[in-house]
């Protein structure tokens, strides 16, 4: 399947097209629970992603801070973000080449990356199959994704008083997974998935071959 057939997915009708900062916020939470968890989801993907001598293509960089925390190393690092305020703060944190592009629609050849990371995207999205679809087409090595563990994320929100009035659901939020739906969702385009629990998230390993064991 090609980029233009997977067609444009966009933001969600909640999200704002300008918003800097977010993750700013979050990464800098003065929460200690918050930035333990924090810091042990970024040492498990780091782990999971490796590094890799060719191009690691990030899919909804944001604003860097995730692939900051890694430590992400490659021989050529590309960063896709959607919203263009987001990218630019990207770009003066990390030495990554940015596009600005819809997750669905991604401007790469076929198997042109070797690792792919798309952390904490596909429960923004109103199709998520069509940006793994997209995901896949482009990784030629493989793919780490990361989503929120469905309800536990929303009743650790609601404990700390966030998002009371959605019951803790991020209003930005449209899909919601636990370990079974995102293995069924990666098993779509992915030939090998892996699926890793880091409470309260849930990290996903995806190739077209069998994946080493990490």
């Amino acid at each position: 399947m090609t980029a233009t057939e997977a067609g444009s997915i966009g933001l969600p009708p909640e999200a704002s097209t300008l918003a800097a900062g977010e993750d700013e916020a979050k990464y800098s939470s003065s929460n200690p629970v918050v930035r333990r968890l924090i810091a042990r989801l970024v040492r498990k993907l780091r782990k999971l992603a490796g590094s890799t001598a060719g191009t690691w293509v990030d899919v909804g960089i944001g604003e860097g801070l995730a692939l900051e925390a890694m430590q992400a190393t490659a021989g050529s690092l590309v960063g896709v973000e959607y919203r263009h305020d987001k990218l630019l703060l990207a770009l003066q944190r990390l030495p990554v080449s940015g596009i600005r592009a819809d997750a669905g629609m991604l401007p790469f050849i076929d198997g042109s990356a070797d690792v792919v990371t798309c952390l904490e995207v596909l429960e923004h999205l109103r199709a998520p199959e069509r940006a793994v679809a997209e995901l896949a087409r482009i990784c030629h090595g493989h793919c780490v994704v990361s989503v929120p563990w469905e309800p536990f994320f929303r009743l650790g929100n609601l404990f700390r008083g966030k998002d009371v009035r959605q019951w803790g659901n991020n209003s930005e939020h449209i899909q919601h997974f636990r370990p079974s739906t995102l293995r069924l969702l990666l098993n779509a385009s992915f030939e090998d998935v892996k699926i890793y629990s880091c409470f309260p998230w849930v990290i996903g390993v995806a190739s077209h071959t069998p994946a080493p064991v990490r």
